[in-house]
Protein backbone atom coordinates (compact mmCIF):
# COMPACT_ATOMS: atom_id res chain seq x y z
CA UNK A 1 0.00 0.00 0.00
CA UNK A 2 2.96 2.32 0.60
CA UNK A 3 3.91 2.16 -3.07
CA UNK A 4 0.48 3.47 -4.09
CA UNK A 5 0.73 6.27 -1.54
CA UNK A 6 4.08 7.42 -2.91
CA UNK A 7 2.86 7.14 -6.48
CA UNK A 8 -0.24 9.24 -5.78
CA UNK A 9 1.84 11.81 -3.88
CA UNK A 10 4.27 12.03 -6.80
CA UNK A 11 1.51 12.48 -9.39
CA UNK A 12 -0.26 15.15 -7.33
CA UNK A 13 2.99 17.02 -6.64
CA UNK A 14 3.98 16.88 -10.31
CA UNK A 15 0.58 18.25 -11.33
CA UNK A 16 0.80 21.10 -8.82
CA UNK A 17 4.28 22.06 -10.04
CA UNK A 18 2.99 22.11 -13.62
CA UNK A 19 0.06 24.34 -12.65
CA UNK A 20 2.35 26.72 -10.77
CA UNK A 21 4.72 26.97 -13.74
CA UNK A 22 1.81 27.59 -16.10
CA UNK A 23 0.43 30.31 -13.83
CA UNK A 24 3.88 31.93 -13.48
CA UNK A 25 4.58 32.05 -17.22
CA UNK A 26 1.06 33.22 -18.10
CA UNK A 27 1.29 36.24 -15.80
CA UNK A 28 4.90 36.93 -16.67
CA UNK A 29 4.04 37.20 -20.37
CA UNK A 30 1.27 39.76 -19.79
CA UNK A 31 3.32 42.02 -17.53
CA UNK A 32 3.83 45.57 -18.80
CA UNK A 33 7.44 45.38 -17.63
CA UNK A 34 8.22 42.56 -20.05
CA UNK A 35 10.42 43.70 -22.95
CA UNK A 36 8.47 41.47 -25.34
CA UNK A 37 5.06 42.88 -24.47
CA UNK A 38 3.24 45.06 -26.97
CA UNK A 39 3.36 48.79 -26.16
CA UNK A 40 0.06 50.46 -25.27
CA UNK A 41 -1.83 51.46 -28.37
CA UNK A 42 0.13 49.15 -30.65
CA UNK A 43 -2.33 46.77 -32.22
CA UNK A 44 -3.05 45.28 -35.60
CA UNK A 45 -3.91 48.64 -37.20
CA UNK A 46 -1.01 50.63 -35.76
CA UNK A 47 2.30 51.56 -37.34
CA UNK A 48 4.71 48.69 -38.14
CA UNK A 49 7.26 47.67 -35.54
CA UNK A 50 10.85 48.24 -36.62
CA UNK A 51 13.35 45.39 -36.14
CA UNK A 52 15.90 45.92 -33.38
CA UNK A 53 18.89 44.66 -35.32
CA UNK A 54 19.68 44.65 -39.00
CA UNK A 55 19.50 41.58 -41.16
CA UNK A 56 22.58 39.62 -42.14
CA UNK A 57 22.28 40.54 -45.81
CA UNK A 58 21.04 44.08 -45.14
CA UNK A 59 17.77 43.30 -46.92
CA UNK A 60 14.43 44.06 -45.29
CA UNK A 61 11.17 42.33 -46.25
CA UNK A 62 7.89 43.99 -45.23
CA UNK A 63 5.07 41.75 -44.06
CA UNK A 64 2.12 41.74 -46.47
CA UNK A 65 -0.35 41.50 -43.54
CA UNK A 66 0.84 43.98 -40.91
CA UNK A 67 3.71 45.84 -42.60
CA UNK A 68 6.35 44.86 -40.04
CA UNK A 69 9.84 44.98 -41.49
CA UNK A 70 11.52 41.57 -41.20
CA UNK A 71 15.06 40.47 -41.93
CA UNK A 72 15.42 39.32 -45.54
CA UNK A 73 17.19 36.06 -44.74
CA UNK A 74 16.23 32.97 -46.76
CA UNK A 75 15.57 30.98 -43.56
CA UNK A 76 12.97 33.46 -42.27
CA UNK A 77 9.57 32.44 -43.61
CA UNK A 78 7.12 34.08 -41.20
CA UNK A 79 6.59 37.60 -39.88
CA UNK A 80 8.05 38.10 -36.43
CA UNK A 81 5.04 40.18 -35.38
CA UNK A 82 1.92 38.46 -36.74
CA UNK A 83 3.33 35.10 -38.00
CA UNK A 84 1.95 35.60 -41.53
CA UNK A 85 3.87 33.95 -44.36
CA UNK A 86 6.48 36.19 -46.00
CA UNK A 87 6.77 33.99 -49.10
Amino acid sequence: MQLWGWLIAYVVTFGLVQLLLYHYFQHRGTSSESPESTPAGAGHGSAPVEPEGGSVSGEVVPCPECGTRNDGHRMIRYCRSCAASLQ
